[in-house]
């Protein structure tokens, strides 16, 4: 081929890894869970918001990412849905100040809905982020200690601290936008909050058992990178 032809189309090599899958949906969660947050929701004396049921999903997805991949690793899945929570708040505000066109009649209710986004964001990536980041740092620390053994301890042990710190914090932000204003409620609000998330990854653990042994069995490199004071784990 003479110097002159034209270089080959070029494309960067994709490493065989489900580490990007697990984050598109840590993504995806976060963000849906912020929106639906703006909702208050009641079963009777329970007092709760909209995304109670999507929330307690991003710590299992801590919990796989710490697990499989490591500290680094889900350090870098955390900030990366963090950025696409508050790259969703800034979009929303954006689109609430935009002059609605004459015929749209559905500008108060957009921002009835949607307004409150950046403050429960706001909350919500605070607590996210200390959270998870002590869920992860526990988790590993934990493995540090146990090894390839005793999986249920990092689980619960990682959601007992991390889920406290996370919760404290966002409802503390959140409570006065989705309209709690007594301290009885503030109270039930963090208590069941914190209760519900923990009981959820502990009903959802042979899930999360599951998941975890799936991905540690295909991906190739697991048990490449030991954790300081464990033992490399078998190639699988």
């Amino acid at each position: 081929m003479s110097s002159s032809a034209p270089a080959p189309a070029g494309f960067a090599r994709r490493p065989r890894t489900y580490f990007d899958l697990v984050v598109a949906a840590y993504c995806v969660v976060l963000v849906l869970s912020n929106v639906a947050a703006t909702k208050g929701v009641a079963f009777g004396p329970v007092i709760t918001d909209g995304g109670f049921f999507l929330f307690p999903l991003a710590y299992v997805l801590g919990d796989v990412v710490a697990e499989v991949y490591g500290f680094r690793a889900a350090r870098r899945a955390i900030v990366t849905s963090f950025a696409a929570g508050l790259f969703s708040s800034v979009v929303f505000w954006l689109v609430i100040a935009l002059p609605p066109a004459e015929f749209y009649e559905g500008q108060a209710a957009f921002e009835s809905v949607l307004g409150p986004v950046p403050l429960i964001v706001a909350g919500s990536l605070l607590g996210y982020l200390a959270g998870q980041l002590l869920n992860a740092f526990v988790m590993v620390r934990i493995k540090a200690r146990t090894r390839e053994k005793h999986l249920w301890a990092r689980l619960i042990g990682s959601t007992l601290v991390g889920e406290l710190v996370d919760t404290v914090i966002f409802c503390t932000v959140a409570a006065p936008v989705i309209g709690i204003t007594t301290a009885a409620d503030f109270l039930n609000y963090v208590v069941v909050g914190y209760v519900y998330k923990v009981l959820v990854e502990v009903l959802v653990m042979p899930v999360t058992y599951a998941v975890i042994g799936w991905l540690k069995r295909r991906e190739p490199t697991y048990g490449e990178t030991a954790v300081p004071g464990a033992v490399l784990a078998p190639q699988r």
